[in-house]
């Protein structure tokens, strides 16, 4: 099975950037926390020009002027407050943690399917969640690391799924 899921790693280039991409927010997470406020901001900076261009340029869209106003006005934000910018990033980042838990949450609830690797991944989250919206200088570069073991785990587990069923049923 071991070298089922290293054959499939090998054979799939995206599952590859992943699992790398997770090493490297392990290994050089207080380097990469210390550029997030730029890239975050910069890429919603980014988002905003691109949608006003297509919002004003194709009025008929369905895209927000709104949206992307303050999307321009946060990322603004990000950028010019270096220092704050990690409590508004980290506690941002622990309610959509938690709104993605909510949805786990109904989607058990639903379905009746319990697994173990969800659960423990909820209740990760929450605990991970609470720890940085209470003190998000502290958490933040723990939970950077958090997310790179995150996407390793994950990569092994989607590929474990498609080695065993065929396909993934798994929903992140």
């Amino acid at each position: 099975m071991k070298k089922a899921l290293l054959s499939n790693l090998k054979k799939d280039r995206q599952a590859f950037l992943f699992v790398i991409l997770g090493i490297f927010l392990v290994l050089f997470s207080e380097r990469i926390s210390a550029y997030v406020p730029d890239m975050v901001g910069a890429a919603l900076i980014a988002y905003a020009i691109i949608n006003m261009y297509l919002e004003l340029r194709y009025p008929e869209s369905v895209i927000s002027l709104g949206d992307a106003i303050v999307r321009a006005i946060v990322g603004i934000v990000l950028i010019l407050e270096k220092e704050q910018a990690i409590a508004i990033l980290g506690i941002s980042w622990a309610v959509l943690s938690l709104n993605d838990v909510a949805e786990e949450i109904d989607e058990y609830h639903k379905t009746g399917e319990f697994r173990i690797i969800g659960a423990v991944s909820i209740i990760v989250t929450i605990i991970s969640s609470a720890l940085l919206m209470i003190d998000p200088f502290e958490h933040f570069e723990f939970h950077i690391r958090l997310v790179g073991l995150e996407m390793i785990a994950e990569t092994f587990i989607k590929r474990r799924d498609i080695s065993i069923h065929g396909r993934t049923e798994r929903k992140r």
